[in-house]
């Protein structure tokens, strides 16, 4: 019998660990996605704000291409 008892508390320490080592698994991830999260967003906003001033530059070149074609007609 005490041999039984021994393997029962081996097994149930095992389990409190296993349950501990993937609290601690979530518990360290769950700050490395919001981190990711917010990496990635922040890189899409520099992404949008690079293209917008892109657009925004072509927009007035093409502009000032057609004023200046219209005046030298």
């Amino acid at each position: 019998m005490k041999n039984f008892n021994v393997v029962k508390q081996v097994q149930d320490l095992r389990r409190d660990l296993d349950m501990e080592v993937n609290l601690l698994h979530e518990q360290i991830e769950l700050p490395l996605n919001e981190t990711l999260i917010k990496d990635k967003q922040f890189s899409e906003q520099k992404q949008f704000g690079s293209n917008s001033d892109h657009l925004g530059r072509s927009i007035i070149k093409g502009d000032i291409l057609l004023t200046s074609q219209i005046r030298s007609k």
